[in-house]
């Protein structure tokens, strides 16, 4: 037992160990606290503390938006991201405005990288885990079911997509009128 103490003592003392806490508190200080005064975010925007945000001086989040756990919103130097008013966002969603080429005869990691802007409507519910690519609009209303890929725009309003890649799997329904001047969504009316 005293061997194991002397171990963990000596290893957090360590020149290695010391290095390596003060590059994990700068990683955590760039990722996720340094862009805060740089983003543009109108009134009432929720931004979950692990949320990871890229060039933040091209980030734009309109009012009343959630930014949830793990979500990465990595705007480039050239491209914009603009969330409309309303924005819900599941844990891990993922936005990126720019993307790798992928030429052959060149490592990928050497290729130019490819920007186009994001832009969100108002009213859209981003499902867990979805991934939104450069180049993409989605209209008003738009429900993006959880693990969706987006990889190109959904102009239809009030539409539920899902898949890889993409497309219109439902529609958004109106309430449903149930006794005494209550009112349900049909999928609670349902059951669900």
């Amino acid at each position: 037992m005293i061997r194991y103490a002397w171990e963990v003592v000596r290893n957090v003392l360590s020149l290695r160990f010391l290095a390596s806490m003060g590059y994990s508190l700068g990683y955590y200080i760039h990722e996720h606290v340094a862009w805060r005064a740089r983003i543009h975010a109108a009134p009432d925007v929720r931004i979950h503390a692990t949320a990871s945000i890229r060039n933040a001086q091209n980030v734009y989040v309109g009012k009343n938006s959630h930014i949830n756990h793990l979500c990465c919103v990595w705007a480039d130097e050239h491209s914009r991201i603009v969330l409309g008013d309303n924005l819900l966002m599941g844990p891990g969603v993922c936005l990126f405005s720019s993307n790798h080429s992928t030429v052959k005869g060149q490592p990928m990691t050497y290729q130019e990288r490819r920007a186009a802007d994001i832009v969100i409507g108002d009213d859209v519910w981003l499902g867990a885990h979805s991934v939104i690519t450069a180049g993409t609009t989605i209209a008003n209303g738009v429900v993006v079911a959880a693990g969706a890929v987006v990889t190109r725009s959904i102009t239809e309003e009030n539409v539920i997509v899902g898949g890889v890649p993409a497309k219109v799997i439902s529609q958004r329904r109106e309430p449903v009128e149930v006794g005494a001047g209550g009112t349900e969504t049909l999928e609670v009316a349902a059951g669900r």
